[in-house]
C-alpha cells in the first residue's frame, strides 16, 4: 500500500492517490468502510470483490466510486488485489463532476455515471502505466483539466465549513445568522456539494475524532473519549457508535 500527495492545486480538494497491490489482500475476510467524508474514484485493475448487505453478497465489478458514507460498508476481498484510487476530501467531487454527492450515498456506483466520458481513456492510460508515478502524473492532468473553483455553492459550503468545524462551540444554527440565509438552504447547499447535511457531518467529524483518540492510547476510558469528543454522555457515544458501524 503506497499514499502519494496531490500537486499544491489540488491538495485542498484531494486527500491522497493510493495503490495497492497484493496477492492475496492481508486482511480479514470482511472489512469495514467507516464513514469519513471522503469518496474515492477506485481504478480497479485486479480481481472483483464484494459488498456484504445483510449477510448476502454482491460482487463489485470493474473500476467505481465509492460514494459518501452516513454508514459503515462491508466488503469482502479475497483475490488478487491491484487498485489505483483518487481520495476526494469533503465535497471534493463536486468542483470536477458538477453532480450533486448526495446522489453517490451508502453505495458503489459505476464510472458509467460519470457525465464525462473520457474516463474510459484515463481508465486504459493508468492500466498501461509503467508505474504509481506515471499513474498520478496522468490522473493529475486529467482533475486539473476538469477543476473548475468558480463554484458558488462549492465556495458557499467550503466557508461554512471553516466557521462550523473550527474548535469555537459554533452550532450551525448560527449560520444562518452568519451567512444571511436560512437553514433550508444552507442544508440544501452542503447534502449537494458534500453529501451530506450539516448536522450528518459534525456526527460523521465526532465519530472520526473518537476512532483516532481511541486508536492514540492517550486515554484512560471510552469514557474519557466520549467526554473529549464532543459527547454529552457515554451512552450518547454509544449509540451514535452503533448508528455509523
Amino acid at each position: 500500500y503506497r499514499e502519494y500527495k496531490p500537486n499544491p492545486k489540488l491538495e485542498q480538494i484531494i486527500e491522497c492517490y493510493w495503490s495497492a497491490k497484493a496477492d492475496q489482500p492481508p486482511f480479514r475476510e470482511r472489512e469495514s468502510l467507516i464513514p469519513d467524508g471522503t469518496i474515492e474514484l477506485m481504478f480497479n485493475f485486479g480481481d472483483n470483490y464484494s459488498q456484504i448487505t445483510k449477510g448476502s453478497r454482491k460482487s463489485v465489478k470493474g473500476s467505481h466510486i465509492i460514494g459518501i458514507r452516513k454508514h459503515s460498508l462491508f466488503i469482502s476481498q479475497t483475490k488478487q488485489q491491484d487498485f489505483f484510487s483518487i481520495r476526494f476530501k469533503l465535497g471534493g467531487t463536486y468542483p470536477f463532476f458538477k453532480i450533486p454527492t448526495h446522489l453517490f450515498a451508502n453505495a458503489f456506483y459505476g464510472l458509467d455515471v460519470l457525465p464525462d466520458k473520457e474516463y474510459k481513456e484515463i481508465e486504459q492510460r493508468l492500466q498501461e502505466a509503467e508505474s504509481d508515478e506515471k499513474r498520478v502524473t496522468i490522473a493529475e492532468r486529467y482533475l486539473l483539466r476538469r477543476l473548475n473553483k468558480n463554484i458558488s455553492d462549492y465556495a458557499f459550503v467550503n466557508a461554512c465549513l471553516t466557521r462550523l468545524l473550527q474548535r469555537s462551540p459554533l452550532k450551525v444554527h448560527d449560520l444562518v445568522n452568519e451567512f444571511n440565509t436560512t437553514y433550508k438552504t444552507i442544508e440544501r447547499k452542503f447534502k449537494d456539494v458534500t453529501g451530506l447535511t450539516p448536522m450528518e457531518l459534525l456526527k460523521i467529524k465526532r465519530f472520526n475524532k473518537a476512532i483516532h483518540s481511541m486508536y492514540s492510547c492517550e486515554y484512560d476510558s471510552l469514557s474519557a473519549v466520549a467526554g473529549d469528543c464532543g459527547y454529552y454522555d457515554q451512552s450518547h457515544f454509544i449509540r451514535e457508535f452503533k448508528q455509523l458501524t
